[in-house]
């Protein structure tokens, strides 16, 4: 364990579960004065990657699931751990929260929100960098004026924070390029299922996770025996999420024009300005 770098990862986690948020723990890794393995300042990417890898409480993890023995126990490798399994646990848990917070999370948890700019997150940034590279990174919407604009990300996030470009004008291509092919698609779509038949399966795995994680926390179970059933518990959710996400793809049968726009299929009112926009609405 190199002792400076320890500690820069042990306080991040401390910060994160005591209510900070991942921005500033990034910034406190940049202040510290400790960089990457490359040499390079951390990024929020890089920084959440670290917080959670099992590697920091001892154990590892390969193919995405946690090495264990023939007996379902975590193998704990042949390093000083900087922080405990449940503080590891805790901060994975609360990253995922985090990062899906109001919308469809791939476990079934959580229900979906208004996006507030249409394609936030689907655009990307073509600026030519001084290595040659494309930027890439993707663009967040932002309040410009009386209306929004697409941008970079800063450099802390991975971006160039150098290219804006203005919404509404992107909005309109993308939409009308898009409602091209949901209208097809709606044309040949045969009628499907009014309700989904698996819903109580899921919300019964739901609620065996939830008792899962008091029962560990509390210390009545042991760790193999927490993420043992954890695994099960967890491919069960993903499984049923997945196929009531689907499910709820093929319910979307009435027109395709009039769930993006207005009654009118023109126009929507905004609720900052009163006033008629031609701004698709955000479904």
């Amino acid at each position: 364990m190199h002792p400076e770098e320890a500690k820069v990862v042990r306080q991040g986690v401390k910060e994160l579960l005591a209510g900070k948020s991942i921005t500033t723990v990034t910034r406190n890794f940049v202040a510290s004065g400790v960089t990457t393995t490359m040499g390079n300042s951390w990024q929020l990417q890089t920084v959440k990657q670290i917080l959670r890898n099992p590697r920091i409480c001892g154990y590892r993890k390969l193919n995405g699931e946690l090495v264990s023995d023939s007996e379902g126990n975590p193998v704990v490798g042949k390093w000083e751990p900087i922080v405990t399994p449940k503080e590891w646990y805790a901060v994975t848990t609360l990253l995922e929260q985090r990062r899906n917070a109001g919308g469809w999370d791939g476990s079934g948890e959580g229900k979906r929100t208004p996006r507030k700019y249409l394609l936030t997150g689907l655009v990307r940034c073509g600026k030519k960098l001084e290595d040659r590279r494309t930027c890439h990174t993707k663009m967040t919407g932002a309040p410009a004026r009386k209306t929004h604009k697409y941008r970079c990300r800063s450099v802390l996030d991975g971006g160039c924070d150098k290219l804006s470009r203005q919404g509404p004008a992107i909005d309109k291509l993308i939409t009308q390029l898009v409602l091209a092919k949901l209208e097809k698609r709606d044309a040949e779509r045969q009628p499907v299922e009014e309700t989904w038949a698996d819903e109580p399966q899921l919300e019964a795995a739901q609620r065996r996770k939830s008792a899962l994680e008091e029962q560990w926390h509390a210390e009545e179970i042991s760790d193999s025996t927490f993420f043992a059933l954890l695994k099960k518990e967890e491919a069960e959710i993903k499984r049923l999420s997945n196929e009531r996400k689907g499910w709820a793809a093929r319910q979307e049968t009435c027109g395709t024009r009039s769930r993006m726009f207005g009654p009118s299929g023109r126009t929507w009112t905004s609720s900052r300005s009163g006033q008629s926009s031609s701004t698709p609405w955000k479904p």
